[in-house]
């Protein structure tokens, strides 16, 4: 119907029935030819209840019992939002990336010693739940662009290294002409320079990761940062993220792209129901241990599920199923979308 979309297209059927209720039902086809063959006797007797204050579409593509077990399961066990324990804000906003992030050989080209930031910017560069001082020396030797250049204001400008030459450089391209640039005072005088002591990825594939920034590393809007509010254990927080319950919040709080690409604006990340316990601080090590070593995510939910969910939240082996059916379920039809 709309030949190389690259988004799915909803073609959507709303009726009056004379009642209060408000009820949804869905069906899913593979491209417009199984329109001809549509048996359309789901629509006229839809069974989902909807609730159309709050909840996103993606609820509508469970069943009605693991709807209710989503919308009961945080007041049942008692189970906050990750917005008790942290603020999600979005990452630095340079105006350029290209021209603020820049790798060593830069940095040592132009003499920028003094105004070269660690910076992580790409999930890439982040393999594991713990962003280590050796992961970021890792990086800067690499060709990635592992420094974010935080210049001052003109009048305290070193005028003796090679940070005119760069601005003159950045001019020439007509970096100083962009939107976030131009508003400046200076327009190579970055705003907002805020250390987080956590990140997380905004875009994903299999699942967004939430990452303890140990290397004090700056990040740009490629990924969120996480500031954790007081008497919360950053350590405890982080391992208390990776559980199917968390993962498959994510995914309804989130919005999926083409190409099947998962990503959480900050409200949205806050949304993500987190049981955090002091004790799941135990579990970091081993968690990041596993996803450096590229273990599938599903084997470490088998660990951090039973500990997380059953041992310190009272979850019974059929909820934290269903967690874990929904997540799957979610996620696949996600990077389905992909393929």
């Amino acid at each position: 119907m709309f030949p190389d979309i690259q988004q799915e297209v909803v073609l959507l059927l709303c009726e009056k029935n004379g009642t209060n209720e408000h009820n949804i039902e869905h069906l899913e086809l593979k491209d417009a030819s199984e329109l001809k063959t549509l048996d359309t006797t789901k629509l006229k007797s839809p069974q989902k209840k909807i609730d159309f204050k709050s909840n996103k579409w993606t609820f509508y593509f469970l069943e009605q019992e693991e709807i209710d077990f989503l919308e009961n399961i945080a007041k049942k066990r008692n189970i906050a939002t990750l917005a008790k324990y942290a603020k999600v804000e979005v990452g630095i906003t340079t105006g350029a990336n290209d021209f603020f992030t820049v790798p060593l050989t830069t940095v040592e080209e132009y003499e920028l010693q003094n105004y070269a930031k660690p910076m992580v910017g790409r999930s890439v560069q982040v393999n594991s739940v713990i962003f280590t001082k050796e992961d970021w020396e890792k990086n800067k030797f690499s060709k990635a662009k592992a420094h974010l250049l935080a210049f001052p204001d003109k009048e305290n400008l070193d005028q003796n290294n090679g940070s005119v030459k760069y601005i003159a450089h950045g001019e020439s391209l007509n970096i100083h002409k962009g939107y976030k640039t131009s508003i400046r005072n200076d327009w190579f005088v970055v705003p907002s320079l805020k250390i987080s002591d956590a990140l997380f990825i905004r875009r994903n594939s299999l699942y967004p990761r939430l990452i303890i920034n140990e290397a004090e590393a700056y990040t740009t809007d490629t990924m969120h940062r996480v500031f954790v509010k007081p008497n919360t254990d950053i350590k405890a927080l982080t391992a208390s993220y990776y559980n199917s319950l968390s993962l498959a919040f994510a995914e309804v709080s989130g919005r999926s792209h083409g190409g099947g690409v998962l990503e959480l604006m900050p409200n949205e990340a806050e949304k993500i129901l987190l049981p955090y316990h002091k004790d799941n601080a135990e579990l970091l090590l081993q968690i990041d241990e596993l996803i450096r070593n590229k273990t599938d995510i599903e084997e470490v939910l088998k660990i951090t599920n039973e500990i997380i969910l059953k041992q310190h939240y009272g979850l019974t082996q059929k909820e934290i199923d269903l967690a874990d059916s929904i997540w799957r379920k979610l996620s696949k039809r996600r990077l389905n979308r992909g393929k």
